[in-house]
């Protein structure tokens, strides 16, 4: 059985770029499983300063202390995913912070790798500040919620 290999790529204001970046990215998954895909995800934001910000909450709430609880890149086991994704409700708007949480909390083995990126090649980087602010709000609410449903258990 082949493995198989997600790659998530985050695209926002990039519709000059995307159709060379996604073939250059294709040929990767030549190979890989039938169940392998290229997942191109349309949300941007400010992200050194919203990152920041969560990184800051994730410390005051949950006591952990990541680099990049956002990073856009990630490669996990599926049986590491499996043992936590369903912890999280269908529609919760940011699973990838959460999921961060829930490693770096329960003492799982996660790795932060600074990488590089290309210099934007098209399109403009934009923000919207009150939906930024709406999701942080929502996401103060979540997180507390989570934090109780983690109860007393004690990370690793």
């Amino acid at each position: 059985m082949k493995e198989s290999l997600y790659i998530v790529m985050p695209a926002y204001n990039e519709a000059q770029n995307i159709e060379a970046v996604v073939t250059s990215w294709y040929s990767v998954l030549n190979g890989k499983g039938d169940t392998s895909r290229l997942v191109v995800a349309d949300s941007g934001k400010s992200r050194a300063f919203v990152e920041r910000v969560v990184c800051l909450l994730l410390r005051c709430i949950f006591g952990v202390k990541v680099p990049d609880a956002n990073a856009p890149y990630r490669l996990m086991r599926s049986d590491l995913l499996a043992r936590y994704i369903d912890r999280l409700p269908d529609d919760y708007n940011i699973p990838n912070i959460m999921l961060t949480t829930y490693f770096s909390y329960y003492g799982e083995d996660i790795t932060f790798r600074t990488i590089s990126f290309k210099p934007r090649q098209g399109g403009t980087n934009s923000i919207n500040l009150p939906r930024i602010v709406k999701i942080g709000l929502r996401a103060l609410g979540d997180f507390r919620r989570f934090k109780k449903a983690m109860g007393k258990a004690e990370p690793r």
